[in-house]
């Protein structure tokens, strides 16, 4: 499997929120960034389509769909805590469709990354926590229903559980859902295959000490087909809706360990959370999860 992953990107994925605390500008820094570092000329960079109705209808509720498409403010969408407009819903369904596409480049290539995704706290049936769609279920969903895969981990190390994406797939045997997360923090927790709540204030030794014996566990216990890894870096001291305390050298080690965990498997990464004071240090630690993937450091 190649060492090169294959990034998705589409200009569409940029939102302008004004002062809303989600940076949603930071997908087309970061895709300019790696177009403009030499280090990267050799990667393949992929402009994906939005991800289908009967696509997305595999992970959730028919009558929720319909509150999005038609712009609908009802019980369904409004914990989104997003603005509810076409551009931001074409949005989600775009995105959604890099992280399907990002799911088939690493099954042929083993190894791709969405730059954007990672909305864990969208249910089956409503939004939450500036998630509309859930993409990295639906992905693994399409996967199965195509016979690609018959088994998926996902490995979600965002500082919020993913509660949504552990609802989903509470009682199906053939996805395996880590949550390894800040515990007082949000969301409410739904139970997952196996959930890791950290005290707030953890930092590197810590984390890093107990991010390995999980794993460890894992490679013990499931026998996946491929690995979704959910790279929130707002888990890094200096972000403003996260409690722990990781420099950004411990997160560049967290993300080498989740890559060479996978290292024999196909590896889909999306971005998930980011908050920092600084939107730049955002951005950066995003960027040093690019390099780690793509084994410059």
């Amino acid at each position: 499997m190649t060492s090169l992953p294959i990034f998705i990107f589409s200009d569409d994925y940029n939102l302008d929120l004004g002062p809303h605390v989600f940076p949603a500008v930071k997908f087309g820094h970061i895709y300019r960034a790696l177009r403009e570092d030499s280090r990267f000329a050799d990667h393949t960079f992929v402009r994906p389509g939005p991800a289908t109705r009967e696509q997305v209808s595999l992970a959730h509720s028919r009558n929720y769909i319909q509150d999005l498409i038609s712009l609908q403010r009802s019980a369904r969408t409004y914990r989104s805590e997003l603005p509810l407009t076409a551009e931001i819903v074409d949005a989600f369904f775009l995105s959604t469709g890099g992280t399907i596409e990002a799911a088939r480049q690493a099954m042929q290539h083993g190894r791709a990354m969405n730059l954007g995704g990672g909305f864990h706290h969208s249910y089956r049936g409503h939004a939450e926590g500036f998630c509309y769609l859930n993409d990295v279920a639906v992905a693994i969903k399409v996967l199965q229903k195509e016979k690609h895969i018959k088994r998926a981990l996902v490995v979600d190390l965002d500082v919020h559980q993913g509660n949504g994406t552990a609802r989903m797939f509470r009682f199906n045997r053939n996805v395996y859902t880590f949550s390894m997360h800040e515990q007082d923090n949000y969301p409410i927790k739904e139970r997952g295959s196996y959930d890791l709540g950290l005290r707030t204030g953890c930092r590197d030794e810590e984390y890093l000490a107990l991010l390995g014996d999980a794993l460890e566990r894992i490679q013990n216990t499931f026998h996946a087909d491929i690995v979704f890894y959910l790279a929130g870096v707002d888990v890094y001291e200096r972000d403003r809706l996260g409690g722990l305390s990781l420099t950004s050298r411990g997160v560049a080690e967290r993300d080498r360990m989740v890559r060479d965990f996978a290292r024999d498997l196909p590896l889909v990464t999306v971005l998930a959370g980011g908050y920092a004071y600084n939107d730049e240090d955002t951005v950066r630690l995003h960027l040093q999860t690019c390099e780690v993937l793509a084994d410059l450091i």
